[in-house]
């Protein structure tokens, strides 16, 4: 029966390909694959005159005439350079061809077979090109914009806010303030800038910046989206501001004078981190509750994610919060109200946590490290010694380069692990 399917197939690929009186066209002599994570990027030198279809299986000798008898096959028409691939499993090996015809013409011969194997992210980092010498302090990321355009934005020191559709190569925009910014994120249909003095900026597509009136003067640190439109920002000396549509905000009571450094969100509920231990959560965003934290250490990052248990048979993955500080601080909660300690991962500050397909931290003297778990942490080779500010997860499209991350960090330093 498979071999009938397989057979079958192969005569819809080619009854397909043969339609419209067409040619076949030579295969692209330049094909390239970079692996990611769970995902690889394909890059040929285009034809404009042909239609290309990419043929991904496993194994390392995938060809047009056996894709779909393999375990997995996928062939994807009408495909231009550069060409992302995603929904891989790591670690495990496949290959790709790329074929062509003209005018709907029957597929020419494929590109010789180049295997690779998809690999968790954060691992492997490349400096990008620093924008300036100023310190970044924040970096955010959507896939698109309302223009459709997906982009990587970085902000920091005396305003400075610069954006790149690949987190490497960065154009500079005007803010309109010489405030630091601290923190960015993409929120309602805009992206959304905050920083010291109050500073709230927004913008549609990372160029055109306006500022938005705020009911404080104290200096906004993070902001966290819930995914329904609430928007949560916080900031020194326990501020926190709420907003429904990312331009408008209203102050709210946080119960504590202590400074917040970082907010979370996960399962319904908010977690904001500061100075000295503070921890804060609410469901609502209006009323907050202090809850131990089990550290005294400056909280600076927080991230809601997956984390591998392994200690289970098969492997699970359990909803976590993970978040890090001061000289090398971790904890984990499950549910964001009881919180477990663990080891200092290393002697640096801890500045940022991330979660993609894994969780992220970064701090001081261009330290980062990975988990699965949120407990056995891993050190990685940031490639600099400069302090490292904010991190974040992107998906970008073939635009740029795929599934993968960003940090940004003083004097201009941006990094990306894809």
């Amino acid at each position: 029966m498979r071999k009938l399917l397989a057979v079958a197939m192969l005569l819809v690929v080619a009854m397909v390909a043969g339609c419209g009186g067409g040619s076949s066209a030579d295969s692209p002599p330049d094909v390239k694959v970079v692996a990611g994570d769970s995902s690889a990027t394909v890059t040929w030198t285009n034809d404009t005159s042909v239609e290309y279809w990419a043929w991904i299986g496993q194994g390392p000798n995938v060809d047009t005439s056996n894709c779909t008898t393999s375990t997995y096959c996928r062939i994807f028409t009408g495909v231009t350079s550069p060409f992302i691939v995603a929904g891989l499993t790591n670690g495990t090996t496949y290959s790709v061809t790329v074929n062509g015809r003209r005018n709907g013409g029957p597929g020419g011969p494929g590109s010789p077979p180049i295997a690779f194997v998809p690999r968790l992210a954060g691992s492997v980092w490349t400096a990008g090109n620093p924008p300036s010498l100023n310190n970044l302090l924040g970096v955010g990321y959507t896939a698109a914009t309302t223009a459709g355009i997906a982009e990587v934005v970085a902000v920091g020191a005396s305003g400075s806010i610069y954006s790149s559709p690949d987190a490497t190569t960065w154009t500079a925009a005007t803010s309109g303030t010489t405030a630091n910014l601290n923190a960015v994120q993409y929120r309602n249909g805009v992206f959304v800038a905050i920083g010291d003095l109050g500073t709230i900026l927004t913008s549609p597509d990372a160029v055109t910046w306006t500022p938005r009136t705020a009911p404080t003067t104290n200096a906004l640190t993070a902001l966290i989206g819930s995914g329904s439109g609430q928007v949560v920002a916080v900031g020194a000396k326990g501020t926190i501001l709420v907003s429904t549509n990312s331009t408008s905000w209203a102050a709210v009571d946080s119960g504590t004078t202590a400074d917040l450094y970082a907010i979370g969100y996960g399962n319904g509920r908010y977690v904001a981190v500061g100075a000295g231990g503070t921890m804060l959560t609410s469901t609502d965003a209006a009323k907050w509750t202090a809850v131990a934290s089990a550290t005294a250490a400056d909280l600076r990052g927080i991230a809601y994610g997956s984390a591998t248990v392994s200690t289970t048979t098969p492997t699970s993955s359990v909803a976590t919060f993970v978040a890090v500080g001061a000289a090398g601080t971790v904890l984990t909660s499950t549910d964001g109200l009881a919180w477990t300690a663990h080891p200092s991962i290393a002697p640096n500050d801890l500045r940022a946590v991330t979660y993609g397909t894994r969780f992220i931290a970064a701090g001081t003297g261009g330290a980062i490290f990975t988990t699965g778990d949120g407990v056995t942490w891993q050190a990685a080779d940031s490639g600099t010694t400069a302090n490292l500010n904010s991190l974040t997860f992107t998906v970008l499209t073939a635009k740029a380069i795929g599934v993968g991350y960003a940090a940004v960090g003083d004097g201009g330093v941006n990094l990306t692990a894809f």
